[in-house]
């Protein structure tokens, strides 16, 4: 990244007003520091003099005349002023040799003086104080002391601010060449995706922070983009797969129907409409699941009852087990409530059933159970059928597949798909259960662990029989 563009990027721009609002404070701080000690210093000097001007004032001539010579001659740096004037204002000793024009308050005041040496002139403050025998106290102290000492404070405050702007910009810099860098590496990611590259991924740092939580959300949506993409890529290659050979077939039976008869011409037309009408059906399978599994049909999600439901099932089918002789049962208890889309469970729970009463042979049994448990409903289809090999076990939820051993029944190989797609949708997973013989599937919340077959028989349950 240049200079211009980074003098123009929103980090340089953040930095600078970090720097900004930094030196501000800084300058805020060192300016109450250098008032408090300022003020403080100037305070503790009136209050000493204060006491000092009160407590000599009392004091006899001849006890106070040393010690004001002593105070003097300690005076190296002839900063203090001392005057002592009798009632009638002659002076009678220090270095103050008029009465200042100040009030004999005893309080500090300050005015501009002539030095103890003569050489100029100062500020200083003054306190003056009427004594027992008429007489007048005055003392001073120059504020020279005090007005290096904030020079001083000032100098190194203002010497201090100077190193705290400048690494401040260096940091602010820094921190804006580290984020321009990072949003360019973002930039230049989403630009391969743009361009095509679907497994390009917008790099994350190691320290998590608010533009982290961005990339992973849009590295999410990028996932979710390729599987749809993918899903979209495998529904079409199915498509082309299960429509090549029934349209191939028709094709050539048309060809051969144009040298055949007028009566075998009718014939060869009702054959192709059958092969159409099983690839039209294996479309619209594959569409469906297609929708389902991208979560269209959730905002049709409302109350229903799983008993309610697996009874009409079970009524429905009731002449095909009679027609079969398979004793059908339902156990289940009065209600098993639930959120979901009705005619989805309707469509999973049908594939199910029917595929059980078409693979159980003659005078076999399909029992169907519907129970509640405390993380959601658990849905178990048991048939007397030929059951599920070993080696089929985990293949027979994937699309278009038939174990050998069924291969010679109709159907497409979609509608174990279709159920397990329709039970993701509604938050469970359809699975293989335990069984002696036959087969089991079971519906239940993906929390329950794979290795549990067993159930509890509710007492409330009554079994539902039809066919014998």
């Amino acid at each position: 990244m240049g200079i211009a563009e980074l003098l123009r990027s929103t980090a340089f721009r953040l930095a600078v007003v970090f720097a900004v609002v930094v030196t501000l404070a800084t300058s805020a701080v060192f300016g109450f520091v250098y008032w408090h000690v300022a003020n403080w210093d100037m305070m503790r000097a009136q209050a000493s003099l204060d006491d000092e001007v009160g407590k000599a004032a009392a004091e006899p001539t001849a006890q106070l005349m040393p010690e004001l010579e002593r105070r003097l001659t300690r005076d190296l740096r002839q900063v203090e002023y001392v005057g002592l004037f009798d009632a009638q204002g002659r002076h009678l000793y220090g270095n103050v040799m008029a009465l200042p024009s100040i009030p004999l308050d005893g309080r500090t005041h300050i005015i501009w003086t002539t030095m103890p040496d003569g050489t100029g002139n100062e500020s200083a403050f003054f306190v003056g104080r009427t004594r027992p025998d008429g007489g007048t106290l005055i003392m001073g102290r120059s504020l020279y002391e005090i007005h290096a000492l904030q020079q001083s404070i000032l100098r190194a405050l203002v010497i201090g601010i100077g190193p705290t702007i400048l690494l401040s910009l260096i940091a602010g810099i820094v921190l804006s060449l580290r984020a321009a860098r990072r949003l360019n590496a973002i930039h230049l990611a989403i630009e391969r995706v743009i361009r095509g590259d679907l497994l390009e991924r917008l790099p994350a740092s190691r320290v998590p922070d608010g533009i982290d939580e961005v990339v992973r959300s849009v590295n999410r949506m990028l996932d979710e983009i390729t599987r749809l993409v993918n899903q979209l890529k495998q529904v079409g290659d199915n498509i082309a797969h299960d429509l090549r050979t029934p349209l191939t077939v028709a094709h050539i039976r048309l060809e051969r129907a144009l040298d055949e008869p007028a009566d075998e011409l009718r014939a060869t037309a009702h054959q192709i409409l059958a092969d159409l009408n099983r690839a039209l059906t294996t479309v619209t399978a594959l569409l469906r699941i297609s929708e389902l599994e991208s979560g269209l049909q959730r905002s049709s999600f409302a109350p229903l009852d799983l008993v309610k439901l697996s009874r009409d099932i079970v009524e429905f089918y009731e002449p095909l087990a009679e027609a079969k002789s398979i004793t059908l049962t339902l156990q289940a208890p009065n209600k098993v409530p639930f959120v979901g889309d009705q005619d989805l469970l309707h469509e999973a729970l049908t594939n199910l059933i029917d595929n059980a009463i078409k693979f159980t042979p003659k005078n076999g049994h399909v029992q169907m159970s519907v129970e509640s448990a405390p993380n959601g409903p658990r849905v178990e289809i048991r048939d007397d059928g030929p059951g599920i090999l070993p080696e089929d076990r985990d293949k027979i939820f994937k699309r278009f597949y038939r174990a050998a051993a069924t291969g010679h029944l109709p159907g497409n190989g979609l509608g174990l798909s279709m159920a397990a797609t329709i039970a993701e949708v509604h938050g469970l997973t359809l699975r293989l259960g335990e069984a002696s013989s036959g087969a089991c599937f079971e519906i239940v919340p993906p929390s329950r662990k794979d290795g549990e077959n067993t159930r509890p028989q509710s007492r409330r349950q009554t079994p539902h029989v039809i066919g014998a």
